[in-house]
């Protein structure tokens, strides 16, 4: 049975006890030319927070904010939990941020240290505070310096708050500046319990930790992995594929269009193999086989699943809504692909499908411990969507106005539009700014006629607006598609209208090949 942890340090050093010899993180460098992995053992990464934290106590900085900033590294997790565990608030930033806006966000969150990759060793080197960069040297220093120092009583007295605020972090706010939202470690243990009961994970598995940390859900899984125990990797840059073979990766939690490419890839090699008749066979066979009990996906896509490390079962979406296609042709092939629903505000997750609990465009059912309902209904059951739960924010860092707009006898107000079937499954319909309001009163969820767009091979993105009671859509175009772009888009459109109510169908589109400016997260700015 899971156990249900009160804070992170409980768990964490729990885990250093019940996994002891387990690999928490293997760790890639290059000597020499030569791939070497470091194979940190749970025990070993206990004890070095332990001595990082009891080196911030030594520096005066036990009980303060710290900032960390910088790729998805060892060093950046073992910065985050020492801070908590020395009794301060750790505040992730985006290492997507321009120089002037770190400037900005380290200033509103009061951080008076900071932890940064070596990417980030000229762009901050003005900045009047404790600065040590987690490639050097001095990185390697406070730990022994940690280790050796006499300040264990004072680190096991180190009094941990669960309901107060451990976590600071800022939205990535697609139209406005960022809000800086307040987590407890109530919060993040209530989400990690809750996705630990509603999904299956194994102490075998192997984590690719490809989302940033700095994003809620990145952080908050690969916390949920650490809790059963499993090995977690770093993949180079976007080279997905060679991770996954080289690692033997099991899960990974990513962006759609990460597993979109991932299908386009195998798409094209089967079509330059000259398989698709017999792929699409095999898709029916298998498919009708299941019907009655039979599962043997993984043995018939075996080729094609080794070409992803053999080894890979399951997929989570986030941050974004994956195209049904997508994740259909996952789940036909034998990975489990499902999608999950959250906000920064709730740490993250909301809802999420799993292995019994699947539906066509939805974002799957409430987990356990999150309560959501529809407020305020229309005629077509659409509204917007509200939660509540251990897992909701405290709220946002200096600003209670804010907070009230969205906090209201308990429960969070998301922003996003959705509707609930009569089984409970949640669909996102869009958000609640977004929506387009025309003359006549109709309302139109721009989300919902991209979603139609994108389903085009020919279309990388999209995106639709109103220009008076005209709607029009702004396409990227795929440039790997093979065939005449413009014709394959102007049929695709004229299919998609077909689809629509008048007041629905696009008007005009104009077509580029230059992508729209996104978030870390991958979604577009609107």
């Amino acid at each position: 049975m899971y156990k249900k942890y009160v804070h992170l340090k409980e768990m964490i050093e729990d885990c250093a006890v019940k996994y002891e010899n387990n690999i928490a993180f293997k760790v890639k460098s290059i000597e020499n030319g030569k791939a070497v992995y470091d194979e940190i053992t749970y025990a070993r990464f206990a004890k070095e927070i332990e001595y990082l934290a009891k080196a911030f106590i030594e520096k005066g900085l036990a009980g303060k904010r710290i900032a960390v900033i910088g790729k998805n590294s060892y060093e950046w997790i073992v910065v985050f939990l020492a801070a908590v565990f020395a009794g301060g608030t750790i505040v992730p930033l985006d290492r997507g941020l321009l120089d002037y806006e770190i400037e900005d966000q380290i200033k509103r969150s009061e951080a008076v240290a900071l932890f940064y990759g070596g990417e980030f060793r000229d762009r901050v080197a003005s900045f009047d505070m404790v600065k040590v960069c987690t490639e050097d040297q001095e990185f390697k220093d406070m730990l022994l310096r940690g280790k050796e120092a006499d300040n264990k009583a004072e680190y096991d007295s180190v009094e941990i708050k669960p309901d107060e605020m451990s976590i600071l972090l800022f939205t990535s706010g697609t139209t406005s500046a960022s809000k800086a939202v307040m987590l407890s470690q109530t919060n993040i243990m209530a989400n990690i319990y809750g996705m630990s009961l509603w999904e299956k994970f194994y102490e075998t598995d192997v984590n690719m930790a490809l989302l940033p940390f700095h994003h809620t859900f990145g952080m908050v899984q690969t916390m949920l992995f650490l809790s059963f125990g499993m090995c977690n990797v770093f993949c180079e840059g976007l080279r997905i594929a060679k991770c996954l073979n080289e690692y033997g990766v099991t899960i990974f939690v990513g962006v759609p269009r990460i597993i979109e490419e991932m299908m386009l890839v195998v798409n094209r090699k089967i079509k330059a193999q000259g398989k698709e008749k017999t792929i699409k066979f095999a898709l029916k066979l298998s498919n009708a086989l299941r019907k009655v009990g039979i599962d043997i996906r993984r043995k018939l896509f075996k080729q094609i699943l080794d070409g992803m490390g053999g080894k890979l079962r399951l997929v989570i979406i986030g941050a974004a809504a994956a195209s049904p296609d997508v994740l259909k042709f996952f789940n036909d092939i034998g990975v489990l692909s499902i999608q999950g629903y959250g906000l920064t505000e709730t740490s993250p997750v909301l809802s999420a499908e799993n292995d019994k609990h699947m539906r066509k465009d939805s974002v799957g059912l409430a987990i356990p411990g999150v309560e959501v309902r529809i407020d305020n209904p229309d005629e077509n059951g659409i509204g917007e969507i509200i939660a509540k739960g251990d897992n909701v924010m405290l709220g946002y860092y200096n600003d209670p106005e804010k907070t009230a707009e969205v906090i209201k006898n308990g429960w969070f107000y998301t922003g996003d539009l959705g509707r609930m079937d009569k089984d409970g499954f949640i669909f996102i319909c869009g958000r609640k700014k977004n929506v387009i309001v025309l003359s006549n009163g109709k309302n139109v969820f721009p989300e919902e006629l991209e979603t139609l767009v994108n389903l085009s091979p020919a279309i990388k993105e999209s995106l639709v607006y109103a220009e008076g009671n005209d709607i029009c859509c702004t396409i990227v175009s795929d440039e790997n598609f093979a065939g005449d772009v413009n014709e394959a888009i102007a049929k695709h459109i004229e299919s998609v209208n077909e689809q629509l109510i008048l007041y629905k169908k696009i008007s005009r589109y104009t077509v580029t090949e230059t992508e729209m400016a996104k978030t870390t997260t991958g979604k577009i700015k609107r």
